[in-house]
């Protein structure tokens, strides 16, 4: 199964991925605010969401209710520390863009029935970092909009949820 291996490498190679993840925020134009951030922190910040990921695509979160909460929160976060939300959501992008390089860089695909499989799992890690983005970007707007207490709140979050599957870029897979 493409998933397990997917999951393997990335715990298997966990410090590699971290290091390339953290050179890119650091480096990038775009993520300048990450800079004023010690490795330890980063690096906890990037394995949270691939972690989320792997749990993610195992399906232990179908309604994306944990996620929803966690990206939101997250979002808020961000916000207090005073980061730009276009820093925020270009960080997790270069996770992503990052995540994508290493596992093409590795292989995984072996035969021609993988790359259907492959092409499956693409648009699964897609729609995960689509959702954390936006997910994000609303617990970002609750500092200026509503306040933390918003974040916490049951209907808040399933509010969220029910916006974005019936948004064009649900997972109907899960």
């Amino acid at each position: 199964m493409l998933i397990g291996k997917f999951i393997r490498l990335v715990e298997d190679h966990a410090d590699q991925l971290t290091e390339s993840w953290i050179k890119e925020v650091r480096t990038n134009p775009s993520t300048r605010s990450y800079r004023d951030f010690s490795d330890e922190v980063l690096s906890k910040r990037i394995y949270d969401v691939f972690k989320r990921l792997g749990n993610w695509l195992l399906n232990e979160d179908p309604a994306d209710k944990k996620t929803a909460e966690h990206f939101m929160n997250l979002g808020y976060e961000r916000a207090q520390e005073g980061f730009k939300v276009s820093e925020v959501i270009y960080a997790l992008i270069l996770s992503r863009v990052t995540l994508c390089r290493f596992v093409d860089k590795h292989g995984l695909i072996n035969s021609a029935l993988e790359i259907q499989k492959a092409q499956e799992f693409n648009r699964r890690v897609t729609a995960f970092f689509d959702k954390a983005i936006y997910f994000m970007a609303l617990g970002y707007e609750t500092i200026h909009n509503r306040g933390a207490d918003k974040v916490k709140k049951v209907e808040h979050v399933e509010k969220a949820i029910s916006s974005i599957t019936k948004w064009i870029i649900t997972d109907t897979h899960n």
